[in-house]
C-alpha cells in the first residue's frame, strides 16, 4: 500500500486550516474534529517505517490500506466543510434581490440538519481511526523522530540499497557494441578537455533494467582502455552522496586496501598525492538524485576539484537513471541508453532459457518466446529475469501462462524490485501522480493539457502560494519524471508536453496503485469498495453494459471516471454514474452521444474536473450545473449545437479553466465574475459578435485563446487591464481585428500565436507594450503580411515560427542580435526560405546558427513529425488534436 504517508500529510494540512478558521459548526462536531487531528498526527509519525516495514508483512499493507481509506473519508467530509463555507459566500458575494435566489438555489442546505450529520459523520470516521491507532501497537513500528536521531534504524529502513562492483563476463553480455564504442571513443578523446581541467565526465543516463552498470563494466574492463589509464577506481554511489566517504572509497579503490580512519583533511591530501600526475579513470555506478543522496553542485564541484590533480586525459563516467545529475555534472558527453533491439533481445533470451543448442529441439517454445520479449520492450533486466524463470521449464503452457500474464504479477522476479527503486525515491508528492498513470492504457500517448487538469481536480498539485499556475507546476512536475527516466518524451514544445510511458513502467504504475485505481473488467480490483479512480475501456461500453455498471457499482466512494480511449457512455450509464457516486472529482464525458445532461449533476458538489468536449447533440444544460461550487476545470469545447451557458456560471467562484462553444451572440455577464480564471477559450462560437468590456475584471487570467469565431469584429477595448495575460492566440476569425492602438494591447505577453488571419502587419500594442516580455511569436497561413517590424526591441524572444505567410520575402537583418533567439522555424515560405539562406551565409547569421535551431522548409518526414505535437491552441492551429 503505498503513499499513504502523502495522503495522511494532505489530510493533516486540510484539519489545520479548518482548526485556524471559525466554521459554523456544531461544537460537538468541531471537538470530534480536534481529536481526530490528534489521533492521525500521532499515526503519521509510524507511517514512514510502516510503507517501508510492510515489503515483509502484509498485516501492515492491510492497516495501511485501511488507513488510507480513512484518509480519504476524512477527505470527504472536510470537502463537505468548506463547501458549506462557499455556498455561504457565493451568497454574500450576491447582493438584493440575487442574494435571495441564490439562498433558494441552496435551499437543501438546513444549517441545523447539515450540523448534524457532520457531526455523526465525523465522530464515526475518529472512531473508525481509534481503532487503526491501538492495531499499530502490534507491529512494532518506530516514530519517524527516533529514525531520524538513530543512523542505524535509517540504514535498516532502505531495503533496496544496491552494491555494484567492476566484474563482468563479456562473453555473457549481448548487445551494447555500438554504446562501448561512443563512450571509449570518448574516454581516449582528449580534445573536449579546458586548458584548466586534467579530468573530464562521461554520463550514461537511462532507465532502471537498461544495462547502464553492465555497459559501464564492459567499458571498464576492455584492454584498450586498460592500456590507456595508468589507475582505474569503481565506486558503487547509491544511496550516499557523503564526500567524506566517497573519498575513503576512492583512496580504497586506488591502493587496494582499507584506508584508516582519518580527517577529512587528511584523507584530502592522501587522495590528491595518490592521483597527482596519474591519468586514472573513475567510474562512479548508480548516482541518485540530489534530494535522494544529497548530491550539490558544491559538494560535486568540490570532489571535482581535488580529483583535478589527475594527469591530463582522467575521465570520470558517472552512470545515473536521473537526466537532473547527469547534466549537473557538466559532462564533455552523455550517452542516453535505449532498448536492445529486437534482435538481441532474442538472443539474450534464449542464452537464459536454454541450454547451448538446446533452443533448436522446441520451436515451438520459440513463436512463445518471441511474444514474451515483445512484452519487455528492450529492457535486457526483464528479459534475462523471464528468461531465467523458463529455464528448463519445457512445458508449453507454462510458457503461454508467462506471455498472458501481465509483467507486474509474476512472481519471484526482480524486475518489479529494480525498477521501484526509481518510485521509491520519488518524492512523496510525485507518488499519487505516478500510479494515477495506471488508468491508461500501455502505449496511450499522454498530453500534459489534459493530464494535468486530471491531477489539480484530485488535489495531487499542492502550494502555499496564492493562485498559483498549476499548469505550469504540472509541467514541472512531468520534466521531473522524464528526468528520473520514468516518463519517455515524445515532444515538448514549451507549454505542453507530451509522453509514453515504457511497458515496464506501467506495469510498475499498476503494482504501486492497487486497490485505489482500478480498470473494469480487465484488471478488477479484489477490494472494490475500497477502490477511488476507476477507468473504463471502449470495448467495456460498447459490451454488456450492464455487468460493467453492476461490477462498479459495489462501490459508492469513486472519485474519477475515466474514458481514456474514447469511448462513449451512454444517457442511461451517465445518469446512474451521478445518482450513485457522489464523491466524484472527476468526471470526462467526451465525445459522448448525449443529448442533455441530468439536472442531478448539480449534486456532485465535489467534481473539480467537467469534460463535455464533442458533445455535439446537447442543446442546453441544467442550470444545476451552476451549483458546482469545487469546479475547476469546465470544458464545453465542440458542443456546437448548445444554445446558451447556464446564465449562473458566475457561481463557479473556483473555476479555473474554461472552454466554450456556443450558439449565443452575446455571453453571459456571469463570466467576467469569475475572478480565479486562469485559462479561458472560445472555440466555434459561430455567432458570437463580442466578448464584452469586462475582462479587466479577470485579474488572474494567463491565456486567452480565440478560434474559429467567424463573427467577432474586435478584442475587448481594455485588454491592457488584463495584467495576468501572459499567453494569447487568435486562429481563424476573419473579421476579428487585432490592430490595437499601443498602450491597449496586453501589457506582459509571453506568448504570440495568430493564424489564419488576414493582417498585413504585427499590431503596433505588440511592439510597444510586450517587447521586454515576449518569447514566443508564431504566426501561420498569414497570407497578406508583407514584413515584419524590427524586432531588436523583443530582447527575450526565444522562438520564432512562420508558416505558409506567402507575401513574407524576408525577415528583419537585426534578428541575429537576438541572443536569447534558441528556435527560428520557416516552413511554406518560398522566398523567406531562399532570403534566410543566403543570410546565413553572412557571418552575423553563421555566428546565430551555432546556437539557434533553424529549419527552413522541413522535410514532409519532420513536418508530419512535428505537426503530431500539434495542439491546436498550443503550437499548430490547423490540427486540432486532443
Amino acid at each position: 500500500m503505498e503513499f499513504v504517508y502523502g495522503i495522511a500529510d494532505n489530510v493533516l494540512d486540510r484539519l489545520a486550516s479548518h482548526a485556524s478558521q471559525e466554521i459554523s459548526l456544531a461544537w460537538g462536531a468541531q471537538l470530534e474534529l480536534t481529536k481526530l487531528n490528534k489521533t492521525l498526527s500521532t499515526i503519521k509519525l509510524v507511517l514512514e517505517d510502516a510503507e517501508k516495514k510492510q515489503v515483509r508483512n502484509s498485516l501492515i499493507t492491510r492497516w495501511l490500506g485501511n488507513l488510507k481509506d480513512v484518509c480519504h473519508d476524512v477527505d470527504d467530509v472536510l470537502d463537505e466543510l468548506d463547501f458549506q463555507k462557499l455556498r455561504l459566500k457565493v451568497e454574500v458575494d450576491n447582493c438584493g434581490k440575487i442574494k435571495g435566489k441564490v439562498r433558494q438555489f441552496f435551499s437543501r442546505w438546513n444549517p441545523i440538519v447539515f450540523n448534524f450529520k457532520m457531526g455523526h459523520k465525523v465522530k464515526e470516521i475518529r472512531e473508525r481511526l481509534v481503532e487503526i491507532d491501538n492495531e499499530k501497537t502490534q507491529f512494532g513500528l518506530l516514530k519517524f523522530a527516533k529514525v531520524a536521531e538513530d543512523p542505524r534504524l535509517l540504514q535498516g529502513m532502505h531495503d533496496n540499497k544496491r552494491e555494484t562492483d567492476s566484474l563482468v563476463e563479456a562473453s555473457d553480455v549481448i548487445g551494447r557494441d555500438d554504446d562501448k564504442k561512443q563512450i571509449i571513443s570518448h574516454l581516449l578523446n582528449n580534445t573536449d578537455i579546458s586548458s584548466e581541467e586534467n579530468v573530464s565526465v562521461i554520463s550514461i543516463l537511462g532507465l532502471g533494467g537498461l544495462g547502464k552498470t553492465t555497459l559501464a563494466k564492459l567499458v571498464y574492463n576492455d584492454s584498450i582502455v586498460e592500456e590507456n589509464f595508468e589507475m582505474k577506481m569503481w565506486i558503487c554511489v547509491s544511496e550516499n552522496f557523503d564526500i567524506g566517504t566517497l573519498i575513503r572509497s576512492i583512496i580504497n579503490a586506488a591502493i587496494k586496501q582499507k584506508c584508516e580512519d582519518e580527517s577529512l583533511d587528511l584523507m584530502k591530501r592522501r587522495l590528491q598525492d595518490t592521483l597527482r600526475g596519474r591519468r586514472f579513470l573513475l567510474v562512479l555506478d548508480d548516482v541518485w538524485d540530489m534530494e535522494l543522496i544529497g548530491i550539490t553542485i558544491e559538494k560535486w564541484n568540490d570532489l571535482k576539484g581535488l580529483l583535478n590533480v589527475g594527469a591530463n586525459g582522467s575521465k570520470i563516467i558517472i552512470t545515473t537513471r536521473h537526466g537532473s545529475v547527469a547534466s549537473l555534472v557538466n559532462p564533455v558527453y552523455m550517452q542516453p541508453l535505449e532498448g536492445l533491439p529486437h534482435k538481441d533481445c532474442i538472443s539474450l533470451f534464449i542464452k537464459r532459457a536454454f541450454k547451448r543448442g538446446e533452443e533448436q529441439r522446441y520451436p515451438h517454445l520459440i513463436e512463445i518466446g518471441e511474444d514474451i520479449v515483445k512484452k519487455c520492450r528492450g529492457v535486457p533486466l526483464a528479459v534475462a529475469t523471464v528468461g531465467s524463470m523458463l529455464y528448463l521449464k519445457r512445458d508449453e503452457h507454462q510458457w503461454s501462462s508467462v506471455r498472458d500474464d501481465d509483467m507486474w504479477s509474476i512472481r519471484n522476479d526482480n524486475i518489479l524490485p529494480a525498477l521501484k527503486l526509481s518510485y521509491d525515491a520519488l518524492p512523496q508528492h510525485l507518488k499519487p501522480c505516478f500510479a494515477f498513470c495506471s488508468l491508461f492504457p500501455k502505449d496511450y500517448v499522454f498530453k500534459s493539457p489534459m493530464l494535468v487538469p486530471l491531477w489539480i481536480a484530485q488535489g495531487y498539485l499542492k502550494t502555499s502560494k496564492k493562485n498559483e499556475d498549476f499548469e505550469q507546476m504540472g509541467l514541472d512536475y512531468i520534466r521531473e519524471f522524464c528526468s528520473r527516466s520514468l516518463f519517455q518524451v515524445e515532444g515538448d514544445i514549451k507549454t505542453a508536453i507530451f509522453f509514453k510511458i515504457h511497458d515496464l513502467i506501467h506495469d510498475l504504475t499498476i503494482s504501486v496503485a492497487q486497490v485505489e485505481y482500478s480498470t473494469v473488467n480487465f484488471r478488477p480490483s479484489s477490494d472494490f469498495e475500497m477502490v477511488r479512480h476507476v477507468s473504463i475501456s471502449k470495448k467495456d461500453l460498447l459490451g454488456e453494459e450492464a455487468q460493467v455498471s453492476d461490477f462498479m457499482l459495489t462501490s459508492k466512494k469513486l472519485r474519477t471516471i475515466l474514458v481514456p480511449e474514447k469511448g462513449q457512455m451512454s444517457q442511461r450509464f451517465v445518469k446512474t454514474c451521478i445518482l450513485r457516486f457522489k464523491y466524484m472529482r472527476v468526471l470526462d464525458l467526451r465525445r459522448s452521444p448525449l443529448e442533455e445532461l441530468p439536472s442531478s449533476i448539480g449534486s456532485l458538489f465535489h467534481l473539480r474536473f467537467l469534460s463535455l468536449f464533442s458533445n455535439r447533440k446537447i442543446k442546453r444544460l441544467p442550470n444545476s450545473i451552476s451549483k458546482l461550487l469545487n469546479l475547476e476545470y469546465l470544458n464545453l469545447e465542440g458542443c456546437n449545437a448548445l444554445e446558451e451557458i447556464p446564465k449562473d456560471i458566475g457561481n463557479l467562484i473556483n473555476l479555473r479553466s474554461l472552454t466554450i462553444t456556443t450558439q449565443q451572440t452575446y455571453l453571459p455577464k456571469g463570466i467576467w465574475h469569475l475572478t480565479l480564471l486562469q485559462y479561458l477559450e472560445f472555440h466555434g462560437c459561430v455567432n458570437l459578435k463580442s466578448l464584452g468590456e469586462e475582462i479587466q475584471f479577470l485579474n488572474n487570467l494567463r491565456k486567452l485563446w480565440i478560434s474559429s469565431c467567424n463573427n467577432l469584429v474586435s478584442l475587448p477595448p481594455n485588454m491592457k487591464h488584463a495584467t495576468a495575460l501572459d499567453t494569447f492566440g487568435v486562429n481563424d476569425c476573419v473579421k476579428l481585428q487585432v490592430m490595437m492602438r499601443s498602450g491597449e494591447g496586453p501589457q506582459r505577453l509571453r506568448s504570440l500565436l495568430i493564424a489564419k488571419s488576414s493582417l498585413e502587419a504585427l499590431p503596433p500594442w505588440l511592439i510597444e507594450d510586450s517587447a521586454d516580455t515576449l518569447q514566443s511569436i508564431v504566426l501561420s497561413e498569414c497570407h497578406n503580411l508583407t514584413a515584419l517590424p524590427q524586432l531588436i526591441k523583443f530582447r527575450f524572444l526565444e522562438q520564432l515560427r512562420i508558416e505558409e505567410c506567402f507575401k513574407l520575402s524576408a525577415l528583419p537583418q537585426e534578428l541575429h542580435c537576438l541572443t536569447e533567439l534558441r528556435e527560428l522555424y520557416i516552413e511554406g515560405c518560398p522566398e523567406l526560405s531562399k532570403s534566410c539562406k543566403r543570410q546565413l551565409k553572412g557571418e552575423e547569421w553563421s555566428k546565430m546558427a551555432r546556437h539557434v535551431k533553424i529549419t527552413l522548409d522541413a522535410d514532409n518526414e519532420e513536418d508530419e513529425a512535428d505537426n503530431r505535437l500539434a495542439d491546436g491552441r498550443i503550437a499548430y492551429h490547423t490540427r486540432r488534436r486532443r
